[in-house]
């Protein structure tokens, strides 16, 4: 059987990072502020990178009520959904669960699966700082990993 390639898109204030897992392996991340500047350049960029990669299936954070995201980063996400589901790939939106005390904890975890990203792990930031350029990595890494290794229950939802 041929294993599942996953790609799945995150955003958080001005970012957008990808990643993509093929089976167990971590294929490819980038981030990218230049298409966070509106939702038609994050639609084609989502375009450009599904064209590219040829998934099986697409992931996205699922917007909710509860959702902590800004009104500018809900935007692109709808956009890169929107993309998605025009193209002829499974889309799964999905919620970010949170289960671990702190984002630098899960992105900590998420090394220890996928040490490639080992130099990008950011550092716990102070409470004045900026969110560490990377971390929009992370939260793609964690909606890849939950469709890919959260069995079936994801992707039957979304078919």
């Amino acid at each position: 059987m041929m294993p599942l390639k996953v790609l799945a898109f995150a955003a958080i204030s001005d970012r957008i990072g990808m990643v993509v897992l093929h089976g167990e392996k971590l294929k490819d991340w980038q981030t990218t502020e230049k298409v966070a500047k509106s939702s038609v350049d994050a639609a084609a960029y989502a375009q450009e990178i599904i064209n590219s990669y040829r998934p099986h299936v697409v992931v996205t954070e699922r917007l909710g009520i509860d959702n902590r995201k800004g009104a500018a980063t809900q935007k692109l996400i709808a956009a890169m959904e929107m993309v998605a589901e025009h193209n002829s790939v499974i889309h799964v939106a999905t919620e970010h669960h949170h289960s671990f005390p702190s984002k630098y904890e899960e992105a900590a975890a998420l090394v220890a699966i996928y040490p490639a990203l080992q130099p990008w792990l950011p550092k716990k930031r102070r409470i004045f700082d900026h969110q560490p350029r990377s971390m929009v990595l992370f939260e793609a890494l964690s909606l890849a990993n939950c469709v890919a290794h959260g069995g079936a229950g994801p992707l039957a939802a979304a078919m």
